[in-house]
C-alpha cells in the first residue's frame, strides 16, 4: 500500500491566552406578570392537566402517578431558568422545539415521580403568593422562571399521530377489525431502571384481548421504540396514552427499483491482491451476492439480520450493486480501457432487507429498522474492527422539514460518536413531476428549480448530523437510442439528478455535504404530444455488479449508488492515514480530509446558483444558500485525496485536537509565494470536522458548536490582543470585536463561518484564477494565513467539561504546468507534529513516575 505523505501540524503555542464565549449573549427578559393572577392561571392549568392525565390512565389500566409527561409553552425562558426548572424536580426534557412562526418555545418534560410533581407545585403557589421565602428557588429565580411559563397543557392526540398513519386516516380509509402492526415511540428519561416498568404500563394498556407489545422495547437516547398488534380501539388507547410520543404504520417499500439491464459480453478478469490490511467497509443492505467473480473473494464476513429469506446472499440485487462500487469505485472507465478489475476494499455483508416480491428491497415487519442497523453496525464494528459503513436506505414518509431530528438519524449520530465510525447515508429519492416544457434547456431548469420544493426534502436518516449524507449527480446526458425510441435527458452531464434529494439538516446544516455519479433520467414519447420519464436508460445508469449468474453487471439508478462511491474513498482513506500516523484516525480525521478534497466545478456551482426556489419570498437571491442545499460542499476529487509527495501540485496538512469550549486554538500555515504567483488556477480548501454530542430532546440538538475563522494580514500578537478583549469584555463587545476583526483581517474562503457553523462537518475555500491572489501576499517574507478553531456549547449538558474533539484538514491546489516545489516549501516553514517523539515522552514520564 501506498502511504500518502500527508503533513501533520500542530497549533500555535498560546501560552493559556485564549478567548472566551459565555453562553447566551443576549438572555431574553421574562415577560412582566403579575404573580397572583398568572400563578392562578397555571395552577389551572396544572390541576386540570394531571386530572386529565390520570383519569386516561385510570381508563387504559395503569396505575401509576410516574412518568408524568407534560408541555410547557415558554415564553423567553433563559438557558439559566431552564437548568434551575430541570434541576429543581428532577425533570427530564423529552423535546425542546421553536413553535413556527413564533418567538415561544414548546417544552415537553418529564416528571419522574409524585416528588418532582409536588416540587414543581409548591414553587408554583409561592411564586402565585409572590412570596419572598426562600424555598427549592431564591425569589427571584423563582420569579424569573414562572414569569416564563405560558401555559401548561396535555400533550395533544394529533401529536401522537405518525405521518403514514395520518395520511391514512385522512384518506377517510377504515382501519377494520383486524389486527395490525404499529411502531410506537416512547418518552424515555434515559434510566434503564424504568424500561420493564414502561413495557408493563404498556402491555397494562393494550390488554389482554389479542393486542401485545412485539418483544422488548428498543433503547435510544430519549426515546423506546417498538411494535406493536393492534387492533382500532386499542390503537386509540395507545394514542391517548400521554407516555407515548407517537404511532405509525411501519415502513412499507423503502426504495424504488429504477433499475435496467447493463449487460457486458465479456468474462471480467480479476486481479485481486488485498490482504487482511487492506481498506475495509460494512454494506449495510439487501445482502450481497458472493457467486458474482468481481465479489466472491473479497467478502470477509457476513450475517443476516434481517431473518425473512434465511440467507445473507442478495435476493434483490440492490445491496450487491451498492457493494460493486463500495469495492471498486467508478466502473464506467474499466469499460473503455482493458477490461481488468482490481478490488481496491474489502466488504463485509450486514443483511438487514429482503426482496417483496416485486423487486424492491424492504425491511421486516416484525421489527423496527433503526434497531436492525444497529445491531448489524455494532456487530460489524466489534467482530470484524469496521469503522466505514455505507446505509443506501431509508424512510420516505419521513421528509425533514425543521424542528426535531428525525428518531432514525439521531440513532445514527449516537452510534457514529459512541463508536467513531463514519456512516455515510444516501440522501434518498423522490420520483419527480414531469413538467410541461418547450425545450430541453426549458426541462432541465424546471428540474432543477423541482429540486428545492418540499417533496424533495432529505428522508429519515440522511439529516444524521455526525454520518456523511450523498446526493447525486449525473455522469451521462446521452439517451439509448437502440431502443427505437427518441428521448432527451433530463440532465446536463455533471449536474444534479432529477431524483434526487436536497438539504437543509438540523438548524441549518449543510445537508447533504457530497454528491458523487448516481445515474440520470431521460424523457420519452410514446405518442407525440405525450411525454413521459424513462428510468431505466442503460447509457445514463450507473454500472456496477449484478446479482444472478447470468450476467457479471447491471446498471442502476438513485443515490444508493451516488453514497458507495463515498465510502469507497473513506475506506481506502482510512487505511492509508492508519499505515501513516501508525495509529486509527479518528473519524473525526476522515470526514475533514474527504471535506478538504471536494470540489465544485464551476458549471454545476453557477447551474446550483441559478436554481429558483419557489417558496421563497425575499428580494435578494439566495444563490449560495441554493448551492450549498443542493450539492453541498461538491463532490470529492479522488486525485486530490490520494495524492502524495510526489504529487507536485497538492499537499495536504492535518491535524487533529481537543478544544476545551469556549477556548481557541492557532494555526499558522504559510502559503508560498511561488504558489500565489503561480500563472494557473490555484485552491486553499479547508476541511472540518468535530464530533459533538447529541440530544434529540433538544431544539438545538447538537451540544457544542465549533467553528473556523481564517485570517491573514495580520499576526499573533494581534490575534492574542483580540482574545484578550474577548477574555475580559462583555459577550456582545466580544462577538462585534470578532465582526471587525473579520472585516479587516478576513481572509476571502467561503461560505462564511457564521453560514456553516451548525455543520459537524465544515469546508471553508479559496480559489483564484491564473492572475488571482494577491490578497494573500502581504508579507515581505514567507506570507502566511492563521485558522483560528474556537466554539461554544449551544445548551447545558453533562459533557460539557470533556474537550471537544475535532480534525482539520488544509489542502493546497494548483493547475499549472510548472513545478514550484510546493511540498517542500510547505514543510519548511510549517510546525509539524512528530506523533512517534510524542509517544516516546509520554512513556519516558509514565516510567519516571512509575
Amino acid at each position: 500500500m501506498v502511504v500518502a505523505d500527508r503533513i501533520e501540524i500542530k497549533k500555535e503555542d498560546l501560552s493559556a491566552l485564549y478567548g472566551r464565549f459565555r453562553r447566551n449573549p443576549n438572555p431574553p427578559r421574562p415577560p412582566a406578570r403579575q404573580p397572583s393572577q398568572h400563578g392562578g392561571k397555571l395552577k389551572q392549568d396544572w390541576d386540570t392537566t394531571v386530572a386529565d392525565i390520570k383519569a386516561s390512565r385510570r381508563v387504559s389500566g395503569i396505575d401509576t402517578d410516574n412518568l408524568m409527561v407534560l408541555e410547557l409553552v415558554s415564553d423567553a425562558l433563559s438557558a439559566t431558568s431552564l437548568d434551575r426548572l430541570l434541576s429543581m424536580c428532577n425533570l427530564w426534557i423529552v423535546e425542546e422545539v421553536k413553535l413556527p412562526q413564533s418567538e415561544k418555545s414548546k417544552l415537553v418534560v418529564q416528571f419522574e415521580d409524585a416528588s418532582a410533581m409536588s416540587t414543581f407545585e409548591n414553587e408554583r403557589l409561592l411564586y402565585m403568593q409572590d412570596s419572598s421565602e426562600r424555598g427549592t428557588l431564591a425569589p427571584g429565580q423563582r420569579r424569573e422562571l414562572f414569569d416564563c411559563i405560558e401555559e401548561i397543557r396535555k400533550l395533544k392526540r394529533d401529536d401522537r399521530i405518525g405521518q403514514r398513519l395520518k395520511k391514512h386516516l385522512d384518506s377517510g380509509k377504515t382501519l377494520g377489525n383486524d389486527f395490525f402492526t404499529v411502531n410506537i415511540d416512547v418518552w424515555y428519561n434515559g434510566d434503564q431502571g424504568t424500561i420493564l416498568e414502561i413495557e408493563a404500563q404498556i402491555r397494562s394498556a393494550l390488554g389482554t384481548g389479542g393486542s401485545q407489545l412485539l418483544g422488548d422495547l428498543f433503547e435510544l437516547q430519549t426515546l423506546l421504540l417498538g411494535r406493536a398488534k393492534v387492533n382500532e380501539f386499542t390503537l386509540n388507547v395507545l394514542l391517548d396514552l400521554d407516555v407515548i410520543a407517537c404511532v405509525d404504520f411501519p415502513m412499507e417499500t423503502i426504495l424504488h427499483d429504477y433499475s435496467g439491464l447493463y449487460a457486458q459480453d465479456f468474462t471480467p478478469v480479476v486481479h485481486n491482491d488485498l490482504d487482511e490490511n487492506a481498506p475495509l467497509a460494512t454494506v449495510i443492505d439487501s445482502g450481497i451476492f458472493s457467486g458474482n467473480p468481481l465479489l466472491s473473494a473479497i467478502i470477509v464476513g457476513e450475517e443476516d439480520f434481517d431473518f425473512t429469506e434465511n440467507t445473507a446472499s442478495d435476493l434483490n440485487g440492490h445491496g450487491t450493486g451498492v457493494a460493486g462500487i463500495v469495492v471498486y469505485g467508478d466502473f464506467s472507465h474499466i469499460f473503455n480501457e482493458n477490461p481488468i478489475f482490481k478490488p481496491l476494499v474489502r466488504l463485509c455483508n450486514g443483511k438487514v432487507m429482503h426482496d417483496d416480491g416485486q423487486g424492491n428491497p424492504v425491511y421486516s415487519k416484525e421489527r423496527r429498522p433503526e434497531q436492525i442497523v444497529k445491531e448489524a453496525i455494532e456487530y460489524f464494528n466489534e467482530h470484524y474492527h469496521c469503522r466505514v459503513f455505507n446505509l443506501s436506505s431509508g424512510d420516505l414518509d419521513y421528509l425533514y422539514a425543521g424542528g426535531r431530528q428525525l428518531t432514525w438519524a439521531g440513532m445514527l449520530d449516537q452510534l457514529a460518536r459512541d463508536l467513531d465510525i463514519v456512516i455515510i447515508v444516501s440522501a434518498g429519492n423522490q420520483y419527480p413531476d414531469l413538467p410541461d416544457f418547450i425545450s430541453r434547456d426549458d426541462l432541465c431548469q424546471k428540474v432543477r428549480n423541482q429540486l428545492l420544493n418540499p417533496a424533495h426534502r432529505l428522508i429519515d436518516p440522511a439529516t444524521a448530523a455526525l454520518a456523511v449524507s450523498v446526493g447525486s449527480i449525473t455522469r451521462g446526458a446521452t439517451p439509448d437510442v437502440r431502443t427505437g425510441i427518441t428521448a432527451i435527458a433530463a440532465g446536463n452531464a455533471g449536474m444534479m439528478s432529477v431524483f434526487t434529494r436536497a438539504g437543509k439538516g438540523v438548524n441549518g446544516a449543510v445537508k447533504p455535504e457530497f454528491v458523487d455519479y448516481g445515474g440520470n433520467y431521460s424523457v420519452s414519447q410514446i405518442t407525440r404530444g405525450t411525454s413521459r420519464w424513462r428510468t431505466n436508460d442503460r447509457l445514463m445508469m450507473e454500472p456496477t455488479t449484478n446479482h444472478t449468474n447470468d450476467k457479471s453487471f447491471r446498471g442502476w439508478v438513485g443515490t444508493s449508488f451516488a453514497a458507495p462511491h463515498v465510502t469507497h474513498y473513506a475506506a481506502r482513506l482510512e487505511r492509508l492515514l492508519e499505515a501513516q500516523i501508525d495509529e486509527a484516525p479518528s473519524a473525526n480525521l476522515i470526514r475533514a480530509m474527504l471535506a478538504s478534497a471536494a470540489c465544485c466545478p464551476d458549471e454545476l456551482r453557477s447551474w446550483a446558483e441559478d436554481a429558483v426556489d419557489a417558496s421563497h419570498v425575499g428580494i435578494r437571491a439566495q444563490k449560495a444558500e441554493n448551492r450549498l442545499r443542493l450539492i453541498g460542499y461538491g463532490k470529492i476529487d479522488d486525485e486530490v485525496l490520494f495524492s502524495t509527495a510526489d504529487d507536485p501540485k497538492h499537499v495536504t496538512l492535518f491535524a487533529e485536537d481537543e478544544l476545551t469550549l469556549r477556548s481557541l486554538h492557532l494555526y499558522k500555515i504559510p502559503v508560498p509565494t511561488e504558489f500565489i504567483n503561480v500563472k494557473g488556477a490555484k485552491r486553499i480548501s479547508i476541511g472540518f470536522a468535530y464530533n459533538p454530542p447529541t440530544r434529540m430532546s433538544r431544539k438545538e440538538y447538537i451540544a457544542n458548536s465549533l467553528f473556523v475563522e481564517v485570517f491573514r494580514r495580520t499576526d499573533a500578537e494581534k490575534l492574542l490582543n483580540f482574545a484578550q478583549k474577548k477574555e475580559h469584555g462583555l459577550e456582545e463587545d466580544a462577538d462585534a470585536a470578532l465582526e471587525n476583526f473579520r472585516k479587516q483581517y478576513g481572509a476571502a474562503f467561503e461560505p462564511g463561518s457564521t453560514t456553516i457553523q451548525n455543520s459537524t462537518l465544515q469546508q471553508r475555500v479559496w480559489a483564484k484564477g491564473k492572475t488571482g491572489g494577491k490578497d494573500l501576499l502581504w508579507d515581505e517574507n514567507e506570507p502566511y494565513i492563521y485558522i483560528l478553531i474556537t466554539g461554544k456549547e449551544r445548551f447545558t449538558h453533562a459533557e460539557k467539561e470533556i474537550p471537544q474533539s475535532y480534525a482539520l484538514a488544509v489542502t493546497f491546489s494548483y493547475d499549472a504546468e510548472e513545478d514550484i516545489l510546493l511540498h517542500q516549501k510547505i514543510a519548511e516553514n510549517v510546525s509539524i507534529r512528530n506523533r512517534v517523539e510524542e509517544r516516546t515522552r509520554i512513556r519516558e514520564r509514565i516510567q519516571n513516575q512509575g
